[in-house]
């Protein structure tokens, strides 16, 4: 059976008789709940793809019926009184590993864990993993410190903060984006691999591993990975030869194939290891700021309108009155203000400001239970005016990424973004000069593969050589050629983004 994505839509009738679930094949640590409902008829998508089979529930014909009608007061469950389940939900995925561990029991030896997390396990927890747990009993699990400097910086920035991350500090993957959660882009590298279905160039990665003779379940990350590399270098260089004079090139004559490469090519390039919060996801539509494209650190006056009003000002509003605002606001973040480009769309409103402060006058929190909170702005001005705030406690995005009609879901699906679930600190916390890019801290907290394809990604940095070109060796009569840069890659052709 396979193990590609999965689509399961629930539908939860009235009568058990007309319930019908749709499945694919699924690990049990792929299973996301989005919400906890009785007796609704909502649909719930944690994947889209084709279902593989169905399972149509039997009929009980009436049978407990009448209990079912006694028990409407029981099924309402408030899931604000269960905490962040989000943890209740790593907590128990350390279970399962834990399980996986133990389930031999013949066995002599004992397989540790990844580096990604280290649970304790005592003689006999593979019985009890079944029964409730007092918090005596807990699993006592060990932080995973991915980056000494990048901690570092963050006390230096938000010492409360910084705490909550040394103390608590956790990333897995999930299967479908969800609110408070981030989806990270992936290289193009494993965009090919993983999209073998959909794409020409994915298609052909996977006949050429096939033709490799390696089974595809043998597959170490690092075969495929310098495959596909290779590939998307072999292509490109195809492309580039084909350049004119003037080093154009004219794509109506590039193969369906080359074509193909050439737009993943480029739509890589443009979200270059993006993190992303996702801070809204209603029905198909979602909506995603950027938190690792820094713009500017201090306000100018014109920066300090843009967060503000935005580049379409209102007009509903008293000039004088705006101004008042825009100098308040100058007062209070004038030395220090995170400001991020947050996506493409939306760039000309007002930023979104993003923080974890709960009683923030004017804040919402983007989802129950995430402790990550939007908007008060005129709170936080207050608040830090008055010493009770730091400006680093809040971050301000301009523009974001807006996905309608399931579009996130389906990049997902193709392989571009990877959703991850995160404790709140890794999206708080500012991208201002980290020592290893947020990206790289990010996969690497989650350990696996994640972690293994961090350490391929940055053999590209390590791989860039920077020269600068002597601008006497040009043409004095070419003006744009003033101060060049000249980006020598050894054998690395995808990434040059530093």
């Amino acid at each position: 059976m396979r193990s590609d994505p999965f689509l399961i839509s629930v539908v939860l009738a009235s009568s058990i008789s007309s319930s019908r679930i749709v499945v694919s094949s699924f690990s049990s640590k792929s299973f996301v709940p989005t919400r906890i409902l009785a007796k609704s008829r909502s649909v719930h998508t944690l994947r889209r793809t084709t279902p593989l089979f169905s399972l149509e529930y039997p009929s009980f014909d009436g049978e407990d019926e009448d209990d079912d009608e006694n028990d409407d007061e029981d099924e309402y469950i408030d899931t604000d009184t269960l905490g962040d389940w989000r943890n209740f939900r790593r907590s128990l995925t350390l279970v399962m590993e834990e399980d996986e561990i133990n389930v031999d029991g013949d066995s002599d030896t004992t397989t540790s864990l990844s580096s990604k997390t280290q649970v304790s396990i005592k003689d006999g927890d593979a019985e009890q993993l079944s029964k409730p747990m007092r918090k005596s009993q807990k699993k006592s699990v060990s932080v995973k410190s991915v980056s000494k400097d990048n901690e570092e910086v963050l006390k230096s920035q938000n010492k409360n903060l910084a705490e909550e991350y040394l103390n608590g500090v956790w990333a897995h993957e999930t299967s479908t984006p969800e609110v408070g959660g981030l989806v990270i882009r992936m290289p193009l590298e494993v965009e090919l691999f993983r999209n073998y279905r959909h794409s020409l160039m994915g298609s052909r990665l996977r006949k050429l591993l096939d033709q490799e003779g390696v089974p595809r379940r043998e597959l170490e990350i690092s075969t495929w990975y310098a495959r596909s590399k290779r590939m998307i270098e072999e292509e490109m260089s195809k492309i580039a030869n084909m350049a004119d004079d003037e080093g154009q090139i004219d794509a109506t004559q590039l193969k369906e194939e080359s074509s193909e490469m050439l737009s993943l090519y480029l739509d890589n390039q443009e979200s270059w290891q993006e993190v992303c919060l996702v801070v809204e996801k209603q029905g198909g539509n979602a909506r995603t700021v950027v938190l690792n494209r820094p713009m500017a650190f201090q306000l100018t006056e014109n920066i300090g309108k843009l967060v503000l009003h935005g580049a379409f000002q209102s007009q509903k509003q008293d000039k004088v009155d705006k101004q008042k605002e825009l100098v308040k606001f100058m007062m209070a973040f004038k030395r220090e203000c995170a400001v991020y480009v947050g996506g493409p769309d939306e760039q000309g409103n007002p930023a979104v400001m993003i923080h974890g402060i709960k009683d923030l006058p004017g804040a919402v929190e983007i989802s129950p239970g995430t402790q990550i909170f939007q908007g008060g702005i005129d709170s936080a001005v207050q608040g830090i005016l008055e010493g009770k705030y730091s400006p680093l406690e809040f971050r301000f995005f301009l523009g974001c990424h807006v996905y309608e009609e399931s579009a996130l879901d389906v990049e997902v699906h193709l392989g571009k973004y990877q959703p991850i679930a995160c404790a709140r600190s890794v999206a708080l916390k500012q991208c201002i000069s980290l020592p290893k890019p947020l990206w790289h801290e990010v996969a690497e907290l989650c350990g696996g593969y994640l972690e293994d394809l961090s350490s391929l990604e940055l053999l590209k940095r390590e791989d860039l050589q920077f020269q600068v070109v002597d601008e006497t060796d040009y043409d004095d009569d070419d003006e744009d050629d003033d101060d060049v840069i000249e980006i020598e890659i050894d054998d690395e052709d995808d990434e040059y983004l530093l």
